[in-house]
C-alpha cells in the first residue's frame, strides 16, 4: 500500500493543475468567453502558450514572471491561485482522507469556491454556473450517502435529504440578511448571488458535520466567520479604496451607483429568495441551453438598457467573505464549536 505522503504529493500536484485551469475560469467567465476556445495565449502579444509555458508554478518562476514571447510581466495572481489551490487541496486531504467520497466532493466544491472568491471580488458578481456546480456537488455527495445507506446521511424525519435541509437553511439565513438590508437602506444591500452561494454552502456543510451531531452544528461558525471577516476585511478594503481614489471619482461612483440600483419592493425581495429556493437559476440555465436564441435576445436587450456597474466606494462584495467563513467552518468549525460548548455548558463535577 502506498504511504499517505505519496497521496498527499499527488493531491498537491492535482491541486496546482486545477489551479492553472481556475485562472482561465477567473479571467474568461466574467466576460463571457469560452473556457476552451481560443487556446491559452498571452493577452498582450497573443502568442499561443505551449506546454512549457503552462507547467503550474514552475513555468512562472523559470520564465522570470514574464511572457516568453513579448517579455511582458505576468501578474503574480496566476502563481498565487495555483499555489492556493494546491494548499487547499492538501488541507482537504489531511482533514478528510478517511472518507474518500467526502474528500473528493470537497475538492470539487473548493474548485468552485476559488473562482467565486476572485470573480466576486473583482466584478461584484457570482456566475450562476459556479453556484449551480457547487450545489450539484454538495447534493450529489448527500445522494451518494443516501443510496449507499452511509451513516450520517439518513433522511431527516424519514423523508428530507440533509443537503436539501442545509440548502434551505443557508438560503434563508442570508436571504433574511438581504431582506433586512433592503428594509434598512430601501435598496439592495446584498446581491442575489450571495444567498445562492449560501444555498450550496449549507448543503455541503451538512455532509461534513460529525456523525451523530446536530446537522446544523457548523452553521453558527460559518455565519459568524463570514460576517466578522466581512466587517474586518471590508473596513480595510473600504479605507484603502477611499484613500487612493480621487474625491471627484468617489462622488461620481456614489452618484452612478445610486442611479444604477434597480427599484424594488419588499415583495420582490421575498420573491427573489423564493426564486433561490425553487432553483430558479437552474431552471433559467436549462432554458437558456434549450433555447439559446432566447438567451441571446435577453442579453442583447439587457445590454441596451443597462449601464456598466460601478460600485460606490463603500460597497464591498460579500461572496468572498462567505467563502472565508465556509473554509473556517470546514477546517476549524468542529474544534471551535466544541470549545465554545465546553465553555458555555460545562459538565457538572461528579
Amino acid at each position: 500500500m502506498l504511504p499517505p505522503s505519496f497521496w498527499a504529493v499527488i493531491t498537491f500536484i492535482y491541486g496546482i493543475c486545477i489551479g492553472s485551469f481556475l485562472n482561465v475560469v477567473i479571467y474568461r467567465m466574467p466576460i463571457g468567453l469560452s473556457l476552451s476556445r481560443p487556446p491559452s495565449h498571452c493577452p498582450k502579444c497573443q502568442r499561443r502558450l505551449t506546454a512549457l509555458d503552462l507547467i503550474p508554478l514552475l513555468s512562472f518562476l523559470i520564465l522570470g514572471c514574464r511572457c516568453r514571447g513579448c517579455k511582458q510581466k505576468i501578474s503574480w495572481r496566476y502563481f498565487s491561485i495555483e499555489l492556493l489551490t494546491g494548499l487547499l487541496f492538501l488541507a482537504v486531504y489531511f482533514g478528510f482522507q478517511l472518507n474518500t467520497v467526502t474528500c473528493i466532493s470537497l475538492l470539487l466544491f473548493i474548485s468552485a469556491m476559488i473562482p467565486v472568491y476572485f470573480i466576486d471580488m473583482a466584478t461584484f458578481t457570482i456566475p450562476d454556473e459556479l453556484n449551480i456546480f457547487a450545489l450539484v456537488v454538495a447534493s450529489g455527495r448527500d445522494i451518494y450517502g443516501i443510496v449507499t445507506h452511509e451513516t450520517g446521511h439518513e433522511l431527516l424525519w424519514g423523508w428530507l435529504p440533509r443537503s436539501i435541509f442545509g440548502a434551505i437553511v443557508g438560503t434563508l439565513i442570508f436571504g433574511v440578511v438581504r431582506i433586512l438590508g433592503w428594509v434598512w437602506k430601501r435598496q439592495e444591500a446584498m446581491g442575489l448571488g450571495d444567498p445562492l452561494l449560501a444555498r450550496a454552502m449549507g448543503a455541503m456543510l451538512i455532509s461534513v458535520t460529525p456523525v451523530g451531531m446536530n446537522p446544523l452544528r457548523l452553521f453558527p461558525i460559518w455565519v459568524f466567520a463570514s460576517c466578522m471577516s466581512g466587517v474586518v476585511i471590508g473596513i480595510a478594503l473600504i479605507s484603502m479604496r477611499t484613500r487612493f481614489q480621487k474625491p471627484e471619482v468617489q462622488t461620481a461612483d456614489i452618484i452612478s451607483d445610486a442611479v444604477m440600483l434597480p427599484e424594488s419592493s419588499f415583495k420582490e425581495q421575498v420573491l427573489e429568495i423564493g426564486y433561490c429556493l425553487i432553483l430558479g437559476d437552474l431552471i433559467d440555465i436549462v432554458n437558456d441551453f434549450i433555447h439559446p436564441a432566447r438567451r441571446n435576445n435577453r442579453i442583447e436587450s439587457l445590454q441596451e438598457i443597462e449601464e456598466p456597474f460601478t460600485p460606490a466606494p463603500s460597497a464591498i462584495p460579500f461572496g468572498p467573505f462567505l467563502v472565508i467563513g465556509f473554509l473556517a467552518a470546514l477546517f476549524f468549525g468542529e474544534m471551535l464549536t466544541a470549545a465554545y460548548l465546553n465553555y458555555a455548558l460545562p459538565k457538572p463535577m461528579p
